[in-house]
């Protein structure tokens, strides 16, 4: 996290004391001088101390080079260690109707380095428990947007992402999250049909590239399809299931938050395809 810049921040101390300690100075001893400074130094550190405080918790943008959208797969996410994620109300409110309005959720938007060194928790809250995390302060059409597109939020899910990455994009929470759910919507009114097409069964990667070029063509080369296999206790569903889908994007240099879709490869990523065997993934179902 980069430093707050205080260039310009002048404490105007001198004026207030400077009749008092040159008066004193005229008829102090040696000893009692060196006293007198001594307070001097504590009050202008009391005003420093004043002044700066406003500012304490306010964090100024991190560096970082793009944004990275982080989108859920609901039905994979809770068949992975199902017993836990029971716990969570995302996954016990998900639904075949649910599923198919919003099949990819708001995992969250992460502003990220080229280097891999990627800000976090830029406003001094730590991981811990989500809800224990401070509430966020939305707009209420913002809030009832976000929770249409992240179910997570039952489960405090934005506090935590705003704590660990919102934090460091320099944007107003209204800002980040507003964009966040925009971000959520574009994606998934370019694939969203064709991924819940193809639940209980496996859709071509490619083929989801070409949707893409289809509906929404400056997205097709930003986008990475993740896989992974699921740890449950059934062994038919062990198998490499679409996880998440990633959508980079550049930080527009007007406002700070994302900007125009960015082709995976400038961000880093050497392929679309992370852990999709044979360029396929299978859709899990919400409904066993």
């Amino acid at each position: 996290m980069e430093k707050a810049d205080f260039t310009g921040i002048q404490v105007h101390t001198t004026g207030m004391m400077d009749g008092t300690i040159r008066g004193a100075a005229r008829t102090c001893f040696v000893a009692r001088c060196g006293e007198i400074e001594e307070h001097e130094m504590q009050w202008k550190g009391l005003m420093l101390a004043l002044l700066l405080a406003p500012l304490a918790g306010h964090a100024g943008p991190a560096r970082f080079d793009h944004y990275l959208l982080a989108l859920s797969v609901a039905p994979a996410f809770c068949e992975d260690e199902p017993q836990q994620k029971q716990k969570f109300a995302q996954c016990r409110a998900l639904s075949g109707p649910g599923f198919k309005r919003v099949p990819l959720t708001l995992h969250g938007l992460w502003p990220n380095r080229a280097d891999r060194r990627h800000p976090a928790y830029c406003g001094g809250d730590k991981a811990g428990t989500f809800c224990r995390l401070p509430p966020l302060h939305l707009p209420a059409n913002i809030r009832a947007r976000l929770g249409q597109v992240m179910p997570g939020a039952a489960d405090c899910l934005d506090r935590y992402q705003w704590a660990k990455h919102g934090s460091c994009s320099g944007l107003a929470e209204a800002d980040y999250f507003a964009a966040s759910v925009a971000l959520t919507e574009r994606v998934n009114r370019a694939i969203g049909r064709e991924i819940t097409n193809h639940v209980g069964r496996e859709v071509d990667l490619a083929g989801l590239r070409a949707t893409l070029a289809r509906v929404d063509p400056a997205l097709k080369d930003a986008v990475v399809f993740d896989c992974q296999t699921p740890r449950t206790p059934d062994p038919a569903k062990r198998r490499p299931m679409l996880r998440e889908v990633r959508v980079n994007f550049e930080v527009d240099p007007a406002t700070g938050g994302p900007g125009r879709p960015l082709a995976y490869a400038r961000a880093g990523h050497r392929h679309y395809n992370s852990g999709c065997p044979g360029g396929r993934a299978y859709i899990d179902s919400p409904l066993d």
